[in-house]
């Protein structure tokens, strides 16, 4: 156990950072293409294709056979002044994965288990980028009520890699989303 701990840490003092704090290569592009809120058989969601352009690291963790999990997590509290009381979040899975005996790439989103393979990453990318309703678990009852503040924010689940990878990665640019994020303001008024 210790020598897997000062391996990992000498991988990681190895892989110094350039003059601006970002690791060489290019950066991961993660992020909610356009999205809007959006009220499906009851439930508000987040309508939104997610882009995403994998770093160097990230492709290379791919072509090893390491499975990357992009997820974007939806969060709700209702708004009582400047706090929060209750928090919930929904996390929405896509795993993705390179299959090197037939040279394809395959998405699988984890909520469903609904999968797919694509010849090519491109085709792949373009998949994840179709919008898709993500769901947040407010319900029309619970906001006719109250005011809500809605979150969405997509990024790399880092702790669904392999567990030697997650400590070099954890502080790692080019595996973290450059997304801050979006925020809403869901008022009574605006329940159908």
């Amino acid at each position: 156990m210790i020598g897997m701990v000062f391996i990992m840490l000498l991988l990681v003092a190895c892989q110094a950072p350039d003059s601006d704090g970002q690791r060489d290569g290019d950066a991961l592009t993660l992020e909610l293409m356009d999205p809007v809120l959006q009220w499906r058989d009851g439930v508000l969601g987040v309508v939104s294709g997610i882009a995403f352009s994998p770093s160097p690291p990230v492709l290379e963790a791919l072509d090893h056979g390491v499975a990357v999990t992009v997820v974007v997590a939806t969060r709700i509290h209702p708004i009582h002044g400047v706090l929060a009381s209750t928090d919930q979040t929904r996390n929405h899975r896509f795993e993705i994965r390179y299959l090197p005996l037939i040279e394809h790439y395959q998405l699988t989103e984890l909520k469903t288990g609904a999968t797919a393979t694509y010849p090519r990453l491109r085709l792949l990318v373009s998949a994840l980028a179709e919008p898709r309703f993500l769901d947040t678990h407010l319900t029309q009852d619970a906001s006719t009520d109250r005011s809500w503040h809605v979150q969405a924010k997509p990024d790399i689940d880092r702790e669904r890699l392999p567990a030697p990878m997650q400590l070099a990665v954890w502080s790692d640019g080019q595996w973290q989303s450059s997304d801050d994020g979006w925020s809403w303001r869901v008022e009574v008024s605006d329940a159908p």
